[in-house]
């Protein structure tokens, strides 16, 4: 998996943003995803994590994005870049941070994967940790 870009010496060295060109050397494989809520001492604190964790895919990218009741959440979000794991396929993580008075019971949270076209969702809400 590599970057590749294409340039133009007479048009001052312009670059495009590049593309993504992957070799694979073994079959396709896609993520298996799990999410979890804030633990209960989490909770206690002014800051409540979500963790969406992603194993077993190949090739080596993807996207992750976070939805709180439907909308769109980018404010407090860490992705991990893929890391490659033993068997050559890949994990990652991602974390949405929120204030723990927002881990109410009717937000409902969504972490969306996207791998090689494929989507998977997770959902995540107080009202299922109870």
């Amino acid at each position: 998996t590599g970057r590749f870009l294409c340039g133009s010496a007479s048009q001052c060295a312009v670059f495009g943003g590049g593309t993504r060109l992957t070799v694979t050397g073994q079959p396709k494989a896609s993520p298996m995803v799990m999410a979890y809520g804030p633990s209960q001492d989490e909770l206690r604190t002014p800051t409540a994590t979500l963790t969406c964790l992603i194993n077993d895919f190949y090739p080596g990218s993807l996207d992750v994005a976070w939805t709180k009741n439907g909308s769109p959440v980018s404010s407090g979000v860490l992705t991990s870049r893929p890391v490659r794991q033993t068997d050559n396929k890949y994990s990652a993580s991602s974390y949405l941070s929120v204030n723990s008075n927002q881990w109410g019971r009717e937000d409902i949270f969504i972490c969306k994967v996207t791998h090689e076209g494929q989507v998977i969702q997770k959902e995540l809400s107080a009202s299922q940790c109870t």
